[in-house]
C-alpha cells in the first residue's frame, strides 16, 4: 500500500487509479469465485461514460460465483512510473495485478484504442501475443462493436463476443468455471467455449488466400461453426440494469445517470455500423425507465439524467415518458439530456416537454445538408423540418445547435461544402434579426468512414487530398457564431483501414506499437509515421488501404460474423444509393 501511495503521488490524476467510489463492488478474492478484469483501452475519464462496461461490471458481480474488477488505460505519467518500478497494471478494486485474473476483458467501441490494448497487455504482464500464452495465463476476451470485424485484432485476442454482452458473458463465465475443472489444456479450454453461440475463437480457424486475394475464413478443428452468430438481449424490458451506477471522484465525459431506454435504431441509414448491427429494436415501457431513473437517483444524487439510444426522437413514449419524469424530480434541480435527437415531424411535439430539458445546446446529425447525398445515404431528413424544429427549440430558451456532417460520400457533389456552411448560417440567422442575439451554431465535420456489416462496406474513404480541399473550403465560411471542426484526416484514414481490415492487418497493428504507437485517438500523441512504416513493412499502402473498394463479388474478412441482417438486403441497399 506504501508502494501505491508513492506511485499516486508521482502522477497527474491519483482519482484514476484509487477506486473506491461510492457504489464499486469490493468482493473479497478467494478460491471460489472467476476473477474477471473488465479493461477499457481508454482513460478512467472515457471508459467510466461507457454504459457497456457500467451493465458488464454490476451483471457478473452480480454472480455469486464471479468478481469482476475495472482497468483502465493509464496516461503516460502512470505508464512511466509502472514500467520504472516493475509494477503491474493493476485494478482499481482489489489493486490485484492484470495478470492475476482469470479472465481479462477489453471493451472495443473504438478502432483507435487498439494499440492500447497491446499496452495494458504488456503492463499487465500477459503475453500480447495470444499464441505465446502459456495454459495457466488468463483468457483474453474482446467485445463491443469493433468485434464485428475481429480480424484485425485476432492475433491478440483468445476469444470475442459477438452480439450483447450481458446475454454471452455469464453464460461464458459458467462454461469456463465448468471446463477449468474438466482440463487444463488452454486449447481444450478455448474450444469448448467456441461451443457458446456468439463466441468466436481466432486461434481455430484460418485465413486463405490466392496470393494476395482474400477468400475465406474456416475452421481448424472438428464442431467448431463456420458461421458465429449473434447474440442478443430479445426482451429488453426484462433486461438486467445497473441500479448503483458508480459516482466518480473525477469529472468524466459523461457524468451523468445513463438510462438506455431502447436499443438499436428504426431508421436505416446506408452508412451506419451501429445501426445494423443492433437491429432488431428493442424498447423499455416508460414505467420500467420511470422506476430505473428513480432508483438510480437515489443510490446516485446525481443531477443528470441522459435517456440513450440511436435515435431517442424514434422512442415511442417519449412526450409520455418526459412528461412523468418531470413530475418525478420537480423540484430537485434534476436535469434531463436527450443526446440522440433525430430531425422528424416528432420534434413538434417537444415543445410540451421542452421546460424540462436543460437550456444548453440541442444536437442533429443531418450527416449532410445536399438533398441528393440525403438520399442516396438513406438519411430521411428535409431541411425545412431541421429549420422549423429550431425556430421552436429557440423560442423554448435555447441559444446553440450543434450539428454532425460527413463529408465524402461521393467525389461528384461538389455543393456539400457550401450547403453545410449556408445551412448552419441559415440556423444561425433563425433565432434573430439582429447578429448579435444570434444563435451559436457548432459544425463537427467527418470524413465518411466505411463499416463492416453495412451497405456501404464495399466502398473505399476518399482519398485525402479531396478532402483536405473540402476541409479548407469550410474552414473559409466560419464566423464569429458558427465555428467549424474538421476531424483529424490522419486519423480517420487509420480508422478506415482498421475498420475493414482483414487478419494480416495483427502484423501491421503489431509493429506499429513496437514503432511507438499509442493512445492514438490522442491527437497529441498520434504517430503516423510509426503507422506508415507499419504497413509498408508489410508491402501495403496505408492510403491505398484505406480507400480501395471491394468489387461485389468479393470475399468479405468479416463475413463469417452473421450479424443477422442478410447480405443480399445490404447489397440491394448499396445498389439505390448509386454511390457504387
Amino acid at each position: 500500500m506504501e508502494k501505491l501511495r508513492e506511485i499516486l503521488e508521482s502522477v497527474q490524476k491519483p482519482g484514476r487509479y484509487i477506486g473506491g467510489e461510492v457504489n464499486s463492488v469490493v468482493k473479497k478474492w478467494d478460491e471460489g469465485t472467476t476473477k474477471i478484469a473488465l479493461c477499457y483501452p481508454d482513460t478512467y475519464e472515457v471508459g467510466m461514460s461507457y454504459l457497456g462496461l457500467k451493465i458488464l461490471y454490476h451483471l457478473l458481480n452480480e454472480m455469486k460465483e464471479a468478481l469482476c474488477e475495472r482497468v483502465f488505460m493509464p496516461w503516460v505519467d502512470m505508464q512511466q512510473e509502472l514500467k520504472n518500478r516493475k509494477e503491474e497494471l493493476f485494478s482499481l478494486e482489489s489493486k490485484k495485478g492484470l495478470s492475476s485474473f482469470d479472465i481479462v476483458g477489453f471493451s472495443l467501441s473504438y478502432e483507435l484504442t487498439f494499440t492500447n490494448v497491446l499496452s495494458m497487455l504488456e503492463l499487465g504482464a500477459i503475453e500480447v501475443e495470444s499464441k505465446k500464452r502459456k495454459d495457466e495465463d488468463p483468457i483474453v476476451i474482446g467485445g463491443g462493436a469493433c468485434s464485428y470485424n475481429p480480424e484485425p485484432m485476432s492475433e491478440f485476442f483468445d476469444a470475442f463476443i459477438i452480439g450483447d454482452g450481458e446475454e454471452v458473458f455469464p453464460e461464458l463465465v459458467r462454461k469456463y468455471r465448468f471446463l477449468r475443472k474438466e482440463t487444463s489444456s488452454r486449447k481444450e479450454l478455448l474450444k469448448g467455449l467456441s461451443t457458446i453461440e456468439g463466441v468466436y475463437v481466432p486461434s481455430l480457424y484460418k485465413a486463405e488466400y490466392k496470393k494476395d486475394e482474400f477468400l475465406r475464413i474456416t475452421p481448424t478443428e472438428k464442431g467448431v461453426p463456420e458461421v458465429i452468430k449473434k447474440r442478443i438481449v430479445e426482451n429488453l424490458e426484462g433486461s438486467f440494469y445497473p441500479l448503483k451506477q458508480i459516482i466518480p471522484f473525477i469529472k468524466i465525459v459523461h457524468d451523468r445517470i445513463a438510462v438506455e431506454i431502447m436499443r438499436g435504431c428504426p431508421n436505416k441509414c446506408r452508412f451506419c455500423q451501429a445501426s445494423s448491427i443492433n437491429r432488431p429494436v428493442r424498447v423499455r415501457s416508460a414505467e420500467t425507465v420511470r422506476g430505473i431513473c428513480k432508483k438510480t437517483y437515489e443510490y446516485t444524487g446525481n443531477e443528470r439524467i441522459a435517456l440513450l439510444s440511436l435515435s431517442s426522437v424514434n422512442y415511442p413514449y417519449l412526450v409520455e415518458l418526459t412528461k412523468a419524469l418531470n413530475e418525478d424530480f420537480k423540484g430537485k434541480g434534476v436535469g434531463l439530456s436527450i443526446p440522440s435527437l433525430r430531425v422528424d415531424e416528432a420534434f413538434y411535439e417537444l415543445p410540451e416537454m421542452i421546460s424540462v430539458i436543460r437550456k444548453a445546446g440541442l444536437t442533429f446529425a443531418p450527416e449532410s445538408a445536399t438533398d441528393a447525398v440525403r438520399e442516396r445515404i438513406g438519411k430521411d431528413i428535409d431541411m425545412e423540418v431541421l429549420c422549423k424544429s429550431a425556430s421552436i427549440a429557440y423560442r423554448h430558451g435555447w441559444k446553440r445547435i450543434k450539428l454532425y456532417f460527413m463529408v465524402g460520400f461521393s467525389s461528384g457533389e461538389e455543393d456539400e461544402v457550401r450547403d453545410i456552411v449556408e445551412l448552419a448560417h441559415r440556423l444561425s440567422r433563425l433565432k434573430s434579426g439582429s447578429s448579435r442575439s444570434r444563435a451559436e451554431v457548432k459544425v463537427s465535420v467527418n470524413a465518411f468512414i466505411p463499416k463492416a456489416h453495412t451497405a456501404f462496406q464495399w466502398l473505399g474513404m476518399q482519398k485525402k487530398d479531396s478532402l483536405l480541399e473540402k476541409k479548407k473550403a469550410l474552414f473559409e465560411g466560419r464566423s464569429k457564431k458558427v465555428q467549424i471542426e474538421f476531424s483529424d484526416l490522419d486519423q480517420s484514414v487509420l480508422e478506415a483501414c482498421l475498420s475493414r481490415g482483414e487478419r494480416k492487418l495483427s502484423r501491421v497493428i503489431y509493429k506499429a506499437w513496437k514503432n511507438g504507437a499509442h493512445m492514438d485517438s490522442w491527437s497529441e500523441f498520434f504517430n503516423k509515421s510509426a503507422w506508415e512504416e507499419a504497413f509498408s513493412s508489410e508491402g501495403l499502402d496505408m492510403e491505398g488501404y484505406a480507400t480501395r473498394k471491394y468489387v461485389i463479388t468479393d470475399a468479405l474478412p468479416w463475413q463469417h460474423i452473421d450479424t443477422g441482417v442478410d447480405m443480399e438486403f445490404l447489397k440491394k441497399e448499396l445498389a439505390s444509393s448509386n454511390l457504387y
